[in-house]
C-alpha cells in the first residue's frame, strides 16, 4: 500500500507534461481512489473536489468484497486487516487521500498548466496501475481466501460437518447427570462382565480335563450367605474362580435363589454349573467317612461339620439309642449307642436325621458280626457288649495290625489274674480332650472308666472299634506279656514284668 502512494503521482506527472488523459472505463480498487486523489488541485476548483468524492466512493465501492473475503477467511492474514481497515471506511481514505495532497511540495501544483486535466470525472490511470487491476480479478479467483473453498458444493459440505456436530454436542449437553450415571453404570458393568465371561470361557476350556475326580460334598444350611457359598466352594476346590462365581450370580439375580440341602460337587467344575445346581436344588446323596476308633463325641462332630445333623442333638439321641439287645443301656454307661455304631464310609440322603444316621451304622455293625463271630465270641465266654468293650480298648491302644493280637493276649492275662488294666486310652476317654501323656493325677480320676482304679473291664465301649479289633480279640496272640508301652511313633513295646517295663518307658520316653 505505502509503494502505491508514492508511485502514483509520479505516473500522473508524465501523462500532465505529455499526453492528453483518457477516461477510464474500468472502476478503480481502493488504492486507485488514493492515487486518483492524489492528483493536483486548486482548492477552489468544484470540479477537483467532485473527481475526490468520485475517487473516494469507488474506493468504498471496491472494498466491500475484500471485507468479505476477510470475515470469511476469520481475520487469518495480516495483510487481508490491512486491506480491510483502508477500504471499511471511504471518508478515511478520502481524508488520506487529501492528508497526502496538502503535503505534496508546492511547486508541483504550479507546475500543473491545465487544471481540466485533473478535475476530470475519472481519475486518470496509469499503465502500471491498469496491468494491475486487470490482474486483481484473476487473482482473486485463483487465490481464494484461507478457509474458503473454490467450489460452492464443497463450501456447503464444509459446512454441513459442523452443524451436524453441533446438534450432536447439544443433545448431550442436554442429558442429565443422572442419564449420564447410569449411562455409564450400564457400560461399566456390560463391558467388565463381558471381558469377564469371555475369561471365564476361556478358562473354563483350558481346564476341562480336570473336571473329574471324587465327589466333594457341601451343605448348604438356611441363613447361609451368597458369599459365605462361594468362599466355601472356593476352598473345597469345587471352584477356579470366585470372582466369577460372584459375578455370575449377580448377573443373573440367583443370589437369593439358592436350595438348601446337602450338594455333591466334582473339583474344578465350571462356575455356572455350580450356580445352575445350587438355584435348582439339584441336592444329592451325602458320603461321609467315620474312621475307626471315633468315639461317640467324634462321630457327632463329624456329621455336623458335614452339615448333617446338629451335634448336640446327634450327642442327646445316642444316649439311650437302643434298637439291638445288646445294646441296650446299662449301668454307668455314658452312651448307648457307643461303640456300635460301625466305622465305614456311607452313602446317605441329605434330609436323614440323626436318628436315622445312628439307625443306618448301627445295622451295618450288626450285619458285620455275623453268626459265625457271635459264636466265637460265646466259645470265649464273652458277650457282645464285653466284646464291643475289650475291641474299643484294643483299637485306641493300637497304632499298628501287628500290635493288636499282642495287646488283646495282655488284656486277657491281666483279667484272667485279677489285675487292673491299667489302660491310658479308658482315661483320655474321660478327659474333656487327647492327651499325649497322662499324669499320676489323671489315674485318680474317680469314674468306673478309670483302669487303674477299677479291676475289670469298663462300663461299655468307649469308641467303635474295627473289624480288625474285634478279630484281634476273638484271636488273641499267645504270649505271655502282662505290659507294653508305646514309642512316639506309635510302635508297642512289651515285657513280662514290671521291672523290664520300667527300664522300656525310660528307654522310649
Amino acid at each position: 500500500m505505502q509503494d502505491g502512494k508514492k508511485n502514483a503521482p509520479e505516473s500522473l506527472n508524465e501523462q500532465s507534461a505529455g499526453e492528453q488523459p483518457a477516461k477510464s472505463t474500468e472502476r478503480p480498487e481502493a488504492s486507485e481512489g488514493a492515487e486518483g486523489a492524489k492528483g493536483p488541485k486548486e482548492p477552489k476548483n468544484s470540479e477537483a473536489q467532485e473527481a475526490g468524492k468520485q475517487s473516494a466512493e469507488s474506493a468504498k465501492s471496491d472494498a466491500q468484497p475484500s471485507d468479505k473475503t476477510v470475515k470469511e477467511a476469520s481475520a487469518q492474514e495480516t495483510s487481508d486487516r490491512t486491506v480491510s481497515d483502508g477500504a471499511s471506511d471511504a471518508k478515511p481514505a478520502a481524508k488520506a487521500a487529501e492528508s497526502t495532497e496538502s503535503t505534496e511540495p508546492a511547486k508541483e501544483a504550479d507546475s500543473e498548466k491545465e487544471p481540466k486535466q485533473s478535475s476530470s470525472k475519472q481519475p486518470v490511470k496509469s499503465a502500471e496501475t491498469e496491468t494491475a487491476d486487470k490482474a486483481k480479478p484473476e487473482d482473486k479467483a485463483k487465490k481464494p481466501a484461507q478457509g474458503e473453498k473454490e467450489d460452492k458444493g464443497d463450501k456447503g459440505k464444509v459446512l454441513a460437518e459442523p452443524a451436524r456436530f453441533e446438534k450432536l454436542r447439544a443433545a448431550v449437553l442436554n442429558l442429565g447427570w443422572k442419564k449420564w450415571t447410569a449411562i455409564a453404570v450400564v457400560a461399566a458393568v456390560l463391558l467388565g462382565a463381558g471381558l469377564f465371561l469371555a475369561f471365564g470361557t476361556s478358562h473354563t476350556i483350558e481346564r476341562s480335563d480336570r473336571d473329574a475326580g471324587e465327589n466333594i460334598y457341601m451343605v448348604v444350611k438356611p441363613g447361609t450367605t451368597a458369599s459365605e457359598i462361594s468362599d466355601r466352594l472356593m476352598q473345597l476346590g469345587v471352584i477356579d474362580s470366585r470372582l466369577r462365581f460372584w459375578w455370575l450370580m449377580k448377573l443373573q439375580g440367583d443370589a437369593s435363589k439358592f436350595k438348601t440341602g446337602t450338594y455333591a460337587f466334582t473339583p474344578h467344575m465350571d462356575e455356572q454349573a455350580v450356580l445352575d445346581k445350587l438355584v435348582a436344588g439339584d441336592t444329592t446323596v451325602v458320603k461321609f467317612t467315620i474312621p475307626e476308633g471315633f468315639g461317640i463325641k467324634e462321630i457327632a462332630k463329624r456329621l455336623a461339620d458335614e452339615g448333617l445333623v446338629d451335634e448336640q442333638e446327634f450327642l442327646a439321641e445316642a444316649k439311650d439309642f437302643a434298637p439291638y439287645d445288646y445294646m441296650k443301656k446299662r449301668p454307668n454307661v455314658r452312651y448307648a449307642a457307643e461303640g456300635y455304631l460301625f466305622p465305614d464310609t456311607y452313602v446317605i440322603h441329605s434330609d436323614v436325621s440323626a436318628e436315622g444316621i445312628m439307625k443306618m451304622m448301627a445295622e451295618d455293625f450288626d450285619t458285620r458280626l455275623t453268626p459265625a463271630l457271635r459264636q466265637q465270641a460265646a466259645a470265649k465266654g464273652l458277650s457282645i457288649h464285653d466284646l464291643i468293650t475289650l475291641a474299643s480298648l484294643v483299637e485306641k491302644e493300637a497304632r499298628y495290625d501287628e500290635d493288636r493280637p499282642i495287646i488283646a493276649q495282655v488284656f486277657f492275662k491281666r483279667l484272667q489274674m485279677g489285675m487292673p488294666l491299667q489302660s491310658d486310652t479308658t482315661l483320655q476317654y474321660l478327659m474333656a480332650g487327647p492327651k499325649e501323656d497322662v499324669s499320676i493325677e489323671d489315674t485318680k480320676i474317680d469314674s468306673p472308666y478309670n483302669t487303674y482304679q477299677h479291676e475289670g473291664l469298663p462300663p461299655g465301649p468307649i469308641a467303635s472299634p474295627g473289624m480288625k479289633s474285634i478279630l484281634a480279640v476273638l484271636n488273641p496272640a499267645n504270649t505271655d506279656y502282662l505290659y507294653f508301652v508305646a514309642d512316639r511313633q506309635g510302635h508297642n513295646h512289651y515285657s513280662q514284668t514290671y521291672d523290664e517295663h520300667l527300664a522300656i518307658v525310660e528307654q522310649v520316653r
